[in-house]
């Protein structure tokens, strides 16, 4: 697993990183100077799909960022998630407001071609949630329950759900 590198292959029981490519066209400067990145060997039993390695990629490449804040009045618990994702084979990639109006857009993929129903949970109850395209036009009414979205998922398909969430009542 790399953070930056396309160039890897495999051949027999080697494998090979190409960490520079060094091209003449269209730049004949590419690649000079100073390069920072990371690689790791992911060894597992089984297939990539058993390791999840897809997921494992995700976590070198995007990892938690953490920031420290004051101490301060709140109603939400020391621990909170604004969304969970039951399924393995899902990768939540953005959640988001949407581009217009007050909804969110949560977009995934189903990465271990494993189709099925997805089923995103929130903290909050939710009043309606729409299939939406990439563009986040809305389409089909998705099923609510509550707080959880059933997204019935193709494999390996990229999904957008528009959600409007309940308004709760702030205390006073």
């Amino acid at each position: 697993m790399n953070d930056c590198k396309y160039g890897y292959d495999s051949k027999g029981n080697v494998l090979r990183l190409s960490l520079l490519r060094s091209p003449e066209w269209p730049d004949p400067h590419a690649d000079e100077g100073h390069h920072e990145f990371t690689y790791s060997i992911f060894p597992h039993p089984g297939t990539w799909r058993d390791a999840q390695t897809v997921r494992r990629g995700y976590e070198l490449n995007y990892p938690l960022l953490a920031s420290a804040a004051e101490k301060h009045s709140g109603s939400l618990p020391a621990a909170h998630s604004f969304l969970r994702v039951d399924q393995d084979n899902v990768i939540v990639t953005a959640i988001k407001r949407a581009e217009d109006g007050d909804d969110f857009v949560v977009r995934f993929y189903e990465w271990a071609g494993k189709a099925g129903d997805v089923h995103l949970h929130f903290a909050a109850s939710v009043q309606s949630a729409t299939d939406a395209n990439l563009i986040e036009k809305p389409g089909t009414p998705l099923s609510v329950r509550e707080n959880e979205i059933i997204v019935p998922t193709k494999s390996f398909e990229i999904r957008t759900v528009a959600i409007r969430l309940a308004r709760q009542e702030k205390p006073q």
